[in-house]
């Protein structure tokens, strides 16, 4: 497990396996609980919400007072961004300004999201892609960090640089080493 929180306030994050996955998410979500955030979890449909706790709970001494004072927030994307079974950006954008809000109230330094966007592939992309693009505005008004994951064997080439240049970094393995690639970089590619 590595150390890494990135730098950028919404950030796309390209994993190939689980492992990889959990490499970034876990600690990224410890760091956000030991500074005083409020974070949530949408774990990836592969992913049980108690498995997510277990691993959280191995580098974490104080998860049950984290999950008891509701500092640690852990969904299934159904929950979270799915209103009787539809996506709608505008609604999700405002209930996560809504938790940073609740965040601030309850004294927490601000908010730290973590959400597996693999689900949208498929039926609401478009709408899913603009929310992204949205986020990305509204996420500099408020005390917001979001890393956003994508399963790279569900990402065709078009979505890859789709999600790539709507957030403003990415996170991708490469022969074996984390690299952070700007959103520039994926605006190069021609599909």
């Amino acid at each position: 497990m590595i150390n890494y929180t990135p730098p950028t306030k919404h950030t796309s994050l390209f994993y190939n396996s689980q492992e990889e996955y959990l490499d970034i998410v876990v600690p990224y979500l410890k760091a956000g609980l030991e500074n005083n955030e409020l974070c949530t979890w949408v774990v990836p449909e592969t992913l049980k919400i108690e498995d997510a706790q277990e691993y959280l709970n191995k580098v974490s001494e104080n998860l049950n007072s984290y999950l008891e004072k509701e500092q640690l927030l852990i969904k299934g994307h159904q929950d979270f961004y799915l209103k009787d079974g539809v996506f709608s950006a505008y609604r999700t954008i405002d209930a996560v300004v809504e938790l940073e809000k609740k965040a601030l109230k309850k004294g927490f330094k601000g908010m730290r999201g973590t959400g597996d966007c693999s689900w949208a592939l498929d039926a609401c992309w478009f709408s899913f892609l603009m929310y992204e693009k949205e986020l990305n505005k509204v996420i500099e008004e408020y005390k917001i960090r979001a890393l956003c994951s994508y399963s790279i064997p569900a990402l065709d080439l078009k979505k890859i640089r789709d999600i790539g240049t709507s957030h403003q970094s990415s996170l991708v393995r490469q022969t074996d080493n984390w690299n952070r690639l700007d959103s520039q970089e994926f605006e190069k590619v021609n599909i």
